[in-house]
């Protein structure tokens, strides 16, 4: 029976032992991942901030180049911004005066949207 103890004993301090490495690996694998995330947050910050200064410069080029052939761009950001407003007015009328088939087309665009994005 002293034996029985012992074994248990053991058993149990094993038991023990393993639980605490497991609990340890835990921490450290969570701690590589906030460190892994805190890492990739800051490099899609700094992807984000150089996307954004190309888009500008390549706006503030294209802007100068049809500025310097003669084109008004900011009539044509006008004309655009109505163009915009007159389109969103026509799709409000067109849900108001037929929803279902609004509805219809709203999930028929979704599933194919779904469609592509699970290939």
């Amino acid at each position: 029976m002293a034996t029985s103890t012992t074994a248990a004993k053991r058993a149990a301090a094993s038991a023990k032992r393993v639980k605490d490495e497991v609990v340890a690996g835990g921490e450290e694998i969570a701690g590589e991942a906030r460190e892994t995330a805190a890492r990739v947050k800051r490099e899609a910050g700094a992807i984000e901030e150089s996307l954004t200064r190309g888009a500008e410069d390549l706006v503030a080029t294209v802007g100068e180049k049809l500025r310097s052939v003669g084109v008004d761009t900011d009539r044509m950001a006008d004309v655009a911004k109505e163009q915009v407003t007159e389109l969103q007015r026509l799709i409000e009328e067109e849900i108001r005066e037929r929803p279902l088939r609004a509805l219809g087309l709203a999930a028929a665009v979704g599933l194919f949207v779904g469609f592509l994005s699970a290939r």
